[in-house]
């Protein structure tokens, strides 16, 4: 998919076809003919027209193609579709905006035009028309008011996909050759490495871990760990320009130096505290203890480690409820996850303080990052409860 055609985020569109969420009894093309849609086609996730296989009644015929979907007419010459063989079967060709020209097959065929904007509902069309004109997020300042209850459904919706989501990234750590017990102490620690290293450090992080993880058998104490942590890493070494360890953009507390030193004493922990505690001890407690372990200054700090306890640590709890088909652990970590709070940096936050939704609502839950980043900021309107709330208004 085109540069120009990301911008858009056609994907609105093609639920509206998809979903037919438009008078669909009444269609004509911008010439007058009745367009009448049998099957709206299957949508295409690789080259060519968006939809395949539709079959329309356009005028007295009956077409079984292709439809292709623009925000604007001049888009299919914008994408050179005209040239291209591919949008040879195209049957419809469907725009929001109004139109009475034709367009051409590369074989000189014309292909009629539908605009949409004249059949959908008025709150969609008003919402459509804003979303057209590419603002920071959408359904804000142009909605005479956004539902809170559709907000709060849609955020408690995020708040668990990105639960999900972070057991299932677990999985990348995960080594099935190993025995569960060490495999699942693996698993945590590479996530753990990796969460210390947000946002510039996770790779040399993520190799630290695996290059520590094999030694810890050889090392006495948590002091040795870190000294060998430090060795390894090379953050010390002579020639930092050819380091992989990024310092530009990273506030004091994140400076990899005291983040790798602080990963070699969760590890150093992680790998003495007999298992069966992670099995049958409160999970506040454990991660108490764990944090309590670091023992250098300048210590996790309050916000970073309430962050790790909700984005690593109990998914990692979850994934071993999994691994050892305890209910009870799986019922706690998401019983936990489910009120979590974290105070959220007001810079993330700042696409929701163009809404009339009160900060408490979206600024302490780690359901607002999912949010952000997989619907608002690549406006995907179409899954979101709000969107769906505010064009039913």
């Amino acid at each position: 998919m085109d540069k120009y055609r990301r911008s858009y985020h056609e994907g609105l569109l093609h639920w509206i076809w998809e979903t037919l969420h438009f008078d669909y009894q009444n269609l004509h093309t911008s010439h007058g003919e009745v367009i009448k849609i049998h099957q709206p086609g299957t949508y295409n996730q690789s080259d060519g027209p968006d939809f395949k296989n539709a079959e329309i009644s356009i005028g007295k015929l009956r077409w079984f193609g292709d439809v292709e979907i623009h925000w604007k007419f001049a888009d299919w010459h914008a994408h050179g579709h005209q040239n291209d063989p591919n949008f040879g079967n195209v049957v419809l060709h469907v725009v929001f905006d109004e139109t009475t020209k034709t367009i051409h097959r590369k074989n000189g065929g014309s292909i009629p035009t539908l605009c949409l904007s004249s059949f959908i509902s008025k709150p969609l069309q008003s919402f459509l028309e804003h979303y057209f004109s590419n603002p920071q997020l959408p359904c804000a300042g142009h909605l005479s008011f956004i539902s809170e209850k559709a907000f709060e459904r849609q955020l408690e919706k995020a708040h668990k996909e990105y639960f999900e989501q972070k057991v299932d990234d677990l999985l990348e750590f995960y080594d099935p050759a190993l025995p569960p017990a060490k495999a699942w102490q693996k698993m945590f620690t590479i996530a753990l490495f990796d969460g210390l290293g947000i946002a510039h450090n996770r790779a040399p992080m993520q190799k630290l871990a695996h290059e520590l993880l094999p030694r810890l058998k050889e090392i006495s104490s948590a002091q040795e760990l870190r000294k060998q942590a430090i060795a390894i890493s090379e953050i010390k070494a002579d020639n930092p320009a050819n380091s992989s360890w990024k310092h530009k953009g990273c506030r004091p507390g994140n400076h990899p130096l005291p983040r790798i030193q602080q990963a070699a004493d969760c590890l150093w922990h992680i790998g003495n505290l007999p298992f069966e505690q992670w099995l049958k001890d409160d999970p506040k407690v454990l991660w108490k203890e764990l944090t309590n372990s670091i023992t250098i200054s300048p210590s996790l700090g309050r916000e970073r480690s309430a962050i790790l306890f909700g984005t690593v640590f109990l998914p990692a709890l979850y994934s071993l409820g999994n691994l050892f088909l305890s209910e009870r652990i799986k019922s706690r970590a998401w019983d936990l996850w489910r009120t979590h709070r974290v105070p959220l940096p007001p810079s993330l936050l700042k696409l929701l303080e163009n809404t009339s939704l009160p900060p408490s609502l979206y600024s302490n839950t780690l359901g607002t990052v999912f949010q952000l980043r997989e619907y608002c900021r690549p406006k995907q309107c179409q899954n979101c409860k709000v969107f769906k709330s505010a064009i039913s208004s």
